[in-house]
């Protein structure tokens, strides 16, 4: 991850849930620590203008930081496979529950979902629940490249990286080892 994506942030704007979830980034600060931009001013007001629901990247600190902890909770036990635990789910279930959907036709005949009420935070936690138990959850992924750790959708069954990016400084470190082996 280069310093040039800190600052840009090509990753943000797509999915809210991604999109609080990726505001760590794994490994690619000073000394190799994670980058999070929620406790650096400036990414964070980088990251609120590329947000893409306006009324999540409104929420104070302190409620991203909580609602993060829940969604990366939620993605972890989601990518690896594994089921939520109870308490993590009651958490975004009752978070939800404030968020009602209604389903109404429109004039042209197609089903549309339409959010009744509910606040950034409960919306959030719907999307979560969706992400996480939805047809979705199978492609939900977290990144192992090096400086990076993000979650991401998976496009194709096979895909192991985020981006081709990560892809190839994965694959680089891989042989930086067999590299130094033969030379010496």
């Amino acid at each position: 991850m280069t310093i040039r994506d800190l600052h840009e942030m090509p990753w943000i704007g797509e999915d809210p849930v991604l999109d609080l979830a990726n505001t760590v980034v794994v490994g690619a600060g000073p000394g190799r620590g994670d980058v999070d931009f929620l406790t650096d001013r400036e990414l964070t007001g980088r990251w609120r203008a590329r947000a893409a629901d306006r009324r999540l990247a409104a929420l104070s600190v302190e409620e991203l930081e909580r609602l993060r902890g829940l969604v990366r909770g939620a993605l972890d036990a989601t990518a690896g496979q594994r089921p939520l635990t109870d308490s993590l789910r009651t958490r975004l279930n009752a978070l939800a529950a404030s968020a009602p959907v209604v389903f109404r036709m429109t004039g042209d005949g197609l089903l549309e979902q339409q959010e009744q009420s509910g606040g950034a935070d409960a919306v959030l936690a719907r999307r979560t629940l969706v992400l996480a138990a939805g047809p979705d959850r199978v492609r939900v992924r977290r990144c192992p490249a090096p400086s990076c750790g993000m979650y991401f959708l998976a496009r194709r069954r096979d895909q192991a990286w985020c981006s081709l990016g990560c892809g190839n400084r994965a694959r680089s470190t891989r042989r930086q080892p067999r590299e130094t082996e033969a030379r010496n």
